[in-house]
């Protein structure tokens, strides 16, 4: 029997995931935990042997859980899971010791076999082909973001990435529009959501 403990701020994705993965005879979901703090806490006492964390969770966050854990039950494995992946996400994944990256709305019989696929500690890293997604940033999109998020204005952002003030602005149209916000204050916390920008 695979013992499993599933971590994410998101109530329904974590009642969804338990219900799908309890329908499978050789799985039992030990534990749920709704942040990093909680699952770190309960780990001990759950003694999963793979752990489904979301990456993006305010306070201690996928990679946290992955780090504490690994320091105090290098047993475990960790699966880490995201809404919208990122190719430099599943990197830091590989480097930092995940046993496999997988994005949320990955299909049920994957999934189940990524997790009994790690469970028997098979060698390798277990995730998906994935094309960079269309709302990925361009490397001078990214450079404009990070001035905008520092709190400086259109003309200040041309001067110091040395490119016109109606450059910014259509780099900011770009951005808005693969983030998917209104303006570019929502498209920083978006950023920062999605680990475009880190803190």
């Amino acid at each position: 029997m695979v013992s499993i403990m599933i971590v994410d701020d998101h109530p329904m994705v974590r009642e969804g995931l338990a219900a799908m993965l309890e329908s499978e005879r050789d799985f039992s979901v030990a534990a749920l935990a709704a942040t990093g703090e909680e699952a770190v806490a309960i780990a001990g006492v759950a003694k999963p042997d793979v752990v489904l964390s979301d990456i993006r969770m305010p306070g201690i966050d996928g990679f946290g859980v992955l780090a504490k854990l690994k320091e105090s039950y290098p047993d475990i494995r960790v699966l880490l899971m995201a809404g919208m992946p990122l190719k430099e996400e599943e990197a830091r994944a590989r480097e930092e010791g995940a046993k496999g990256y997988l994005p949320k709305n990955v299909d049920q019989d994957r999934l189940v076999a990524a997790i009994r696929t790690i469970a028997a500690d098979a060698p390798g890293f277990v995730c998906e082909e994935f094309q960079a997604a269309p709302s990925t940033l361009t490397a001078r999109e990214l450079d404009v973001l990070k001035e905008v998020a520092s709190g400086k204005q259109r003309d200040a952002i041309a001067a110091s990435l040395g490119i016109g003030a109606e450059s910014v602005k259509t780099h900011l149209k770009g951005i808005m529009t693969k983030l998917g916000c209104p303006n570019a204050t929502s498209a920083v916390s978006r950023a920062y959501e999605l680990g475009i920008l880190r803190a």
